[in-house]
């Protein structure tokens, strides 16, 4: 009932705007009647239905032009406030205001037809080559690992290969790096869709943020290698309530892209401060930094920041932290430091106040 509500209110608005334009004409028409002749009025009745029709299309604009013509006959023609008309040739000026009216009103809202169905056709156009480069950047990211499985896994098979121990452990490695990026790369995916159709569902519960940090540099430590990742928490942090399991994808993706784009072998700083009844968490890294123009766009679905090297990925990553932590009624943001670099700032709540219980549910 109340989406009908919704639909009838959005059909009669145009009506009522133009006929509001048709009472604006009249009162500024009645303001300087005195000072030219009634007919010389009727230019500005053809300019409000012009403004309806070009705005609001065609019912609209035949509204303004009848009701442009009853006020014009009743409020700036002689005798005023009412219909009696003391001169023929007025009847012919009301009868070409009508008629002008109702042509200048079919023309402008043809033309504005026109233009949504021109602008309609551009972005179908637009978003068939978007989802045209999108599908082909996700097949290019599939393929790649599957390619190096196969190729890893036929090798090790084939019969006329005589492989020693440590050359098939390399190859076994190298296809299980690659099945685990694949592994990554699907559930971003699923985790994306869930998102996007609203069924992202969370179950927080008290954890420690070493123990989600910990544990998402583990499932990062072959990529982080030699390189150091320095992280500081204060001793008396308080346990936050989290979904392990999401947020452990947040800071896989979100160090995972400090390495990406920094220098190589470079530090990583990881650091925590309780802020009133919120904890911020830093991400701080030692790389060129985001590109100014990128930095309200880095969280977008599929974006990827222009850099000096060329990093593989969907885009995702960004998108899938910013949300998982505003499921949590966090929230993140990014900026460049003076020194160089760039900072993944996370805000998120202490406590179960004003977020989702343990079982997930508001």
């Amino acid at each position: 009932m109340a989406i009908n509500l919704i639909e009838k209110n959005n059909k009669v608005l145009p009506y009522l705007l133009s006929i509001g334009l048709v009472l604006i004409t009249t009162l500024f028409g009645i303001f300087i009647k005195g000072k030219l002749e009634p007919t010389n009025l009727v230019m500005f009745y053809l300019l409000a239905v012009v403004i309806a029709a070009i705005n609001w299309g065609k019912g609209p604009a035949i509204t303004a032009s009848i009701i442009g013509v009853l006020s014009f006959d009743f409020f700036l023609v002689p005798p005023y406030y009412t219909f009696t008309v003391s001169s023929v040739h007025y009847i012919f000026t009301f009868i070409g205001l009508l008629i002008v009216g109702l042509v200048v009103s079919t023309l402008a809202s043809r033309v504005r037809e026109q233009t949504i169905k021109a602008q309609k056709v551009e972005l179908l156009q637009e978003t068939e080559k978007l989802q045209t480069a999108l599908l082909h950047s996700i097949s290019h990211d599939l393929r790649t690992p599957l390619a190096t499985i196969t190729g890893s896994l036929s090798t090790i098979l084939h019969d006329d290969l005589d492989l020693n121990k440590k050359t098939s452990q390399e190859l076994l490695k190298g296809a299980k790096q690659e099945a685990d990026r694949l592994n990554r790369l699907v559930s971003n995916l699923l985790d994306m869709t869930k998102m996007e159709a609203g069924v992202l569902r969370i179950s927080k519960k008290p954890c420690d943020l070493r123990d989600v940090l910990g544990t998402s540099l583990e499932a990062l430590k072959e990529k982080v290698g030699c390189r150091e990742v320095r992280i500081s928490i204060p001793a008396d942090c308080p346990e936050i309530y989290l979904d392990f399991s999401f947020m452990i994808k947040a800071f896989y993706n979100l160090i995972d892209n400090a390495i990406n784009y920094s220098l190589p072998g470079s530090p990583i700083l990881i650091r925590a401060a309780v802020i009133n009844d919120r904890v911020r968490i830093e991400i701080i890294d030692q790389g060129p930094g985001i590109p100014p123009a990128d930095l309200e766009r880095i969280f977008e679905k599929f974006y990827r920041a222009k850099s000096p090297g060329r990093v593989s990925g969907t885009g995702l990553g960004l998108s899938i932290c910013k949300g998982i932590i505003e499921a949590h009624n966090g929230a993140i943001a990014a900026r460049n430091n003076p020194a160089g670099g760039a900072t993944l700032a996370i805000s998120l709540p202490l406590g179960t106040s004003g977020g989702q219980d343990e079982d997930g549910k508001k």
